[in-house]
């Protein structure tokens, strides 16, 4: 050994590839990249920062696919990017996985977990998988986020139908205090605003009232879940029980702020969304911005992704950050978020290598890191880990599709338990968590034994027997788990073990893969 840096039913199909619709064209204006690589740019030269070298066009890619589709690329893809030669490779690989079917299942699936609770166990798993589907195709045909949020706010109907309505769903059926939960949510899903602070007393710190909160519960109060169904009752009093003061009081509807953005419609919830989403309302499209920059970098450009400061004045050249300018763009652009991926792929930050020699000095660290001039290391979530560890064990790529009902159990019972023993950090924005157990698992797990095995099948079995030279099937090893050649030092140490017959090139690559998938280099995004 050296020392070197999912979901049900997936089986090998070829990609499909949409076309962008005008609003959300890679080729409009870009202007919103200059924009923030200037503002960037600014900070640096001001604080005496060199930015770290740009990475390399496979770290680039894997971060890419890691990010949109939740898993290391397939050793198929890596050979046909390294073959495409367009200047516009990456934008037109950035629009290939977000029409990919995976881009569905998994980006909208960790997109989904600021709306509907990641580990609630009153969601059924039909129900939840509903929603994500619902999520993602909506983004994959261009519906605006506008309207995404809408329909979660404002939604009425069977939400077997209506799978937008599993927001609000998902809080009545827990029973009491439903409308003070979805007030939280809201704010906290689509302003990134703690404002549920507030729901026992002021805010200590923040300028959030009691009387804020209440009044945004109050939205919720004509709502209920009955047969399935959301729907709105005839308005009556939201009614607060007051423990403190022993007593029982009506609170009227209020927004907690700019109430001038609101409109009148025939049922709260509808005004409430509109008010949400209204133009103006930019903390809306600042916390889709900074939520989204997370999912793409693994970490957001503001920690927490729920408690952002409030937002300054637009107007102000010098109080402008870089969510303002994707929130600008977004709303320029429909509020279409696959827009919003594209210009963040395309911003500096996202193309910096995660080495610098700066980080050896904890003071310079925290700064480069702080000021994104450096591609933030993050390590693979339970989600990422597993399904990089089995798109690595197959040369073509893996997409969610119907299988044989009994293997697509078993594999979804060998998911689902990784992901239980690995554990779920919550917010994937936010999420960051090495432990030993972890590390434990990989070594001694039996997902990592079993994907490295060689088959007939298996990726592992198929390099080895197809592999003309030893270091042609080491050069496959590395591609298909680390997206990245082998170097010259771990040819050295690899190369003589691969030489001999089939039986031996396997048992030698079962050792390799067991190796990269415990390195790291594989478990961590950089």
């Amino acid at each position: 050994m050296m020392s070197i840096v999912g979901m049900v039913g997936w089986k090998a199909v070829e990609p499909r590839v949409i076309t962008l619709p005008k609003r959300a064209s890679v080729s409009d204006d870009m202007a919103a990249v200059d924009r923030i690589d200037a503002l960037l740019n600014k900070e640096w030269e001001h604080s005496s920062i060199r930015p770290a070298a740009a990475a390399d066009n496979l770290q680039v890619l894997r971060r890419l696919t890691l990010a949109l589709v939740g898993s290391s690329p397939s050793l198929k893809e890596v050979r046909e990017f390294e073959s495409d030669t367009s200047p516009d490779r990456l934008a037109r690989w950035t629009t290939r996985l977000i029409a990919d079917s995976r881009f569905s299942e998994y980006f909208a699936a960790r997109l989904g977990d600021a709306f509907i609770d990641p580990v609630s166990e009153e969601l059924k798993p039909h129900q939840r998988e509903r929603f994500r589907q619902w999520l993602g195709e909506s983004i994959q045909q261009g519906t605006g986020y506008d309207e995404i949020a809408s329909a979660m706010i404002a939604g009425r109907g069977v939400f077997a139908d209506h799978p937008a309505t599993t927001f609000v769903a998902s809080e009545l059926a827990l029973g009491d205090l439903a409308a003070e939960r979805l007030a939280a949510r809201t704010s906290r899903a689509f302003l990134g605003q703690r404002i549920d602070c507030a729901q026992c007393h002021d805010h200590p710190f923040a300028s959030w009232e009691q009387s804020q909160f209440e009044g945004l519960a109050a939205y919720f109060g004509d709502v209920q879940f009955q047969r399935n169904r959301v729907q709105d009752t005839r308005p009556r009093p939201f009614v607060i029980q007051d423990d403190r003061a022993e007593q029982s009081r009506s609170v009227a509807a209020e927004l907690p702020f700019d109430a001038f953005m609101a409109s009148d419609h025939k049922h709260q919830r509808e005004a409430l969304a509109s008010w949400v989403i209204h133009p103006e309302n930019r903390r809306f499209r600042r916390a889709i911005a900074n939520r989204v920059w997370g999912l793409m970098l693994g970490r957001p450009f503001i920690s927490p992704v729920d408690d952002l400061p409030d937002p300054g004045t637009s107007n102000d050249p010098d109080d402008v950050d870089v969510l303002d300018i994707l929130a600008d763009d977004l709303i320029d652009h429909g509020d279409d978020l696959r827009r919003l991926i594209h210009v963040i792929v395309k911003t500096r930050p996202f193309g910096l290598a995660s080495t610098h020699p700066g980080l050896g000095d904890e003071v310079t660290a925290n700064k480069l890191e702080a000021s994104w001039a450096v591609f933030p290391l993050t390590e693979l979530g339970p989600h990422q880990m597993i399904r990089s560890m089995q798109q690595a064990s197959s040369i073509n790529t893996l997409r969610p599709d119907e299988l044989n009902p009994v293997a697509a159990f078993r594999r979804w019972q060998r998911q689902s338990r990784f992901i239980n023993e690995y554990g779920i950090a919550g917010d994937s924005e936010d999420a960051q968590a090495s432990t030993i157990p972890h590390t434990v698992q990989r070594l001694s797990g039996n997902e990592t034994r079993q994907q490295s095995e060689a088959t007939l099948f298996s990726a592992v079995g198929r390099i080895a027997a197809i592999s003309g030279t030893a270091e042609a099937c080491l050069d496959h090893c590395y591609m298909a788990c680390l997206t990245r050649h082998p170097s010259a030092e771990e040819k050295a140490h690899f190369l003589p073990e691969l030489e001999g017959n089939r039986k031996v090139r396997s048992r030698a690559c079962e050792d390799i893969y067991w190796t990269l998938f415990n390195s790291a280099e594989f478990c961590w995004n950089h």
